[in-house]
């Protein structure tokens, strides 16, 4: 069956009755080029288009409501407005599906360690002046001590600094050392407060950094070696009974 511009406009206008715009749209399911033909007549058109476009092409299977009888007006403008809907939830829901985690306390500082090179803690004032001060501010921040005397007696490690840093809010310390060939090497601790949950030691390598993350009595810790191939065991084995209750 062919038809005009005319009847085409009209059906896209909703002024049709039901048997000629269930005809318009059963000849368009089998005529490509008809189907073209009145996409080009409707405004709308090209703006569903670039929303289908934007759907990736494994976007996530959408679960929809099976469909509704329609009124005998409207046309495909109510096709053109389940196909954008459509559309819509399949970008919202590849976006819920494929956006990351938000990053945690020890992820975050894992970025920051891993910018550090020799270079970056070589020429650190690590004065007991110095320190005296940076280990004032960071206890004061933390509510608790830092146990200075066990961090400077770290097996091949050079106490550099203690730095005060935050992560929402909450005070997070970051303790710079030195390994023998002048590679950075740090232990973080962060006051997560009253009722955060202890979680035993954990070994991962975060941003190309072997780590060590646990945490008890309020206090989230982390060791982290200057690559992904550093032994942390002396050191853990240390900091974890230094650290732990």
């Amino acid at each position: 069956m062919k038809f005009s511009d005319e009847t085409l406009l009209a059906y896209l206008e909703g002024n049709l009755d039901e048997t000629e715009a269930r005809a318009v749209e059963d000849a368009v399911t089998d005529d490509p080029a008809l189907e073209a033909r009145l996409m080009g007549l409707d405004p709308f058109a090209p703006m569903v288009q670039k929303v289908f476009e934007a759907v990736p092409a494994k976007a996530p299977v959408v679960d929809l409501p099976a469909p509704v009888q329609s009124q005998p007006s409207g046309g495909p403008f109510r096709l053109f407005a389940v196909a954008a809907s459509v559309a819509v939830l399949a970008v919202s829901a590849t976006f819920w599906a494929t956006r990351p985690e938000p990053l945690g306390w020890a992820e975050q500082a894992a970025i920051y360690q891993s910018l550090y090179v020799p270079d970056t803690i070589a020429s650190l004032d690590n004065s007991p002046q110095a320190l005296d001060a940076q280990f004032a501010q960071a206890e004061a921040q933390l509510g608790r001590s830092l146990n200075r005397e066990v961090l400077e007696s770290l097996p091949g490690l050079d106490l550099k600094r203690a730095q005060v840093l935050s992560f929402k809010g909450k005070p997070l310390i970051q303790v710079v050392f030195a390994d023998t060939q002048g590679n950075p090497f740090a232990f973080c601790i962060i006051r997560q407060g009253e009722g955060a949950p202890a979680k035993d030691v954990n070994l991962a390598v975060l941003s190309g950094l072997a780590t060590a993350t646990w945490a008890q009595d309020g206090y989230g810790y982390m060791l982290l070696g200057g690559n992904d191939q550093v032994d942390l065991d002396d050191e853990l084995n240390i900091l974890a009974g230094a650290f732990t209750g």
